[in-house]
């Protein structure tokens, strides 16, 4: 692929084929090739911006993106056919301008003849937009940290129950409890989705946007690391790259995607930003992946009454136990526990002796059953 001279024009820019592509996301090689590229030269982003932001208004992001790419070649064409007409006009009053200005008009000009501007044209003077920050939006949106703790367990409003890992964060949308089930995550979570086919259950992480209906899933997205991971255990997700426009990849159960945050000195456009990979242990028949091994718990009891089980499964899991009723309290168990979450291992124990339990946001109330 020929890149341009280092002292190219924002035009040609512009006017390059493949440079299109990299602006409407059409071609994933494309845009690897481009970001490299741009990185190199700093001193020219704001041009790259200009010509980027120029593509993007012309093709007012509507249509297919073949139909758009056509349609951008088509109005091309129409620059030298309006350029003529603006600096041959007779009588006309001369327009000073600046040459970057001058540059954008005559581009708008060109493409409104071919019809596909459907954008006014102030937007080419709004001010560059800051970089989006992962906890910006939804500001209100309540917040829930792990600190320290090695884990930490809440349960959300919508019935999912997430173990938050170690210096992690996850903040959720404002209008969570109404059925909006977005939350951003920094650090690492293990989340069993309550399920909700009217309500999809979307995590916003500072490079992907994970998509899903009700299932088991781990994300590990700490600031700083080269690479996110999604560990998917049951169900379904779909993770949608935001650096690379349009592109996504859904995984299946025992699979995780690896992503590179950042393309690093080893890579090429001949080698993948992501990888997918089997989750290690399902292919051996253990049944216990080394991706969630941070939340899954192994109890070995041997005749130990229900306070010292809560107390373990307190320290472990991070949430609080409160058994209220004595007698419930000296329930004795013997038994091999090993699950996901606190709630599962709750449920198993529940089999031997009646009890039962509530769950608010970071609480567990075990009593007698009634």
């Amino acid at each position: 692929m020929r890149m341009p001279n280092d002292d190219f024009s924002v035009e040609e820019l512009v006017c390059n084929d493949n440079f299109q592509q990299y602006c409407l996301g059409s071609d994933l090689k494309i845009q690897i090739l481009w970001d490299e590229w741009i990185r190199d030269r700093p001193g020219r982003a704001l041009d790259f911006e200009e010509a980027k932001k120029i593509v993007g208004l012309l093709t007012a992001r509507q249509g297919s993106k073949t139909v758009q790419l056509e349609d951008l070649r088509k109005g091309i064409k129409q620059r030298e056919i309006f350029d003529e007409l603006i600096t041959t006009r007779a009588g006309a009053t001369p327009i000073v301008l600046s040459k970057k200005t001058d540059r954008i008009y005559r581009y708008l000009a060109g493409l409104a003849a071919a019809g596909i501007i459907a954008v006014s044209s102030v937007l080419l003077f709004q001010g560059k937009q800051p970089a989006e920050n992962l906890f910006s939006k939804n500001v209100s949106g309540k917040s829930i940290s792990s600190g320290s703790a090695i884990r930490k367990t809440v349960l959300l409003p919508d019935g999912t129950l997430i173990t938050i890992g170690k210096e992690s964060t996850i903040r959720l949308n404002q209008n969570f409890s109404t059925g909006n089930r977005e939350l951003w995550l920094s650090g690492e979570a293990f989340f069993d989705v309550k399920h909700d086919p009217q309500h999809p259950f979307v995590v916003h992480t500072i490079s992907s946007d994970i998509r899903v209906l009700g299932t088991v899933f781990n994300v590990k997205a700490y600031p700083g690391d080269t690479t996110m991971e999604t560990t998917l255990i049951r169900g379904s997700v779909r993770v949608d790259a935001k650096k690379h426009t349009n592109y996504s990849i859904t995984l299946k159960p025992d699979e995780k995607l690896v992503s590179y945050n950042s393309i690093g000195a080893k890579q090429d456009i001949n080698h993948s930003f992501y990888s997918i990979l089997p989750v290690k242990n399902r292919s051996t028949g253990t049944g216990k992946p080394d991706e969630i091994k941070w939340v899954r718990n192994r109890l070995d009891i041997e005749d130990e009454p229900l306070s010292v089980i809560a107390r373990k499964l307190q320290q472990w899991y991070g949430i609080t136990i409160v058994v209220t009723d004595d007698e419930v309290k000296n329930y004795r168990y013997s038994g091999v526990f090993e699950n996901e979450n606190v709630l599962k291992t709750l449920e198993a124990l529940q089999l031997s002796y009646p009890f039962q339990f509530t769950v608010t946001e970071d609480k567990i109330i075990i009593n007698k059953s009634k």
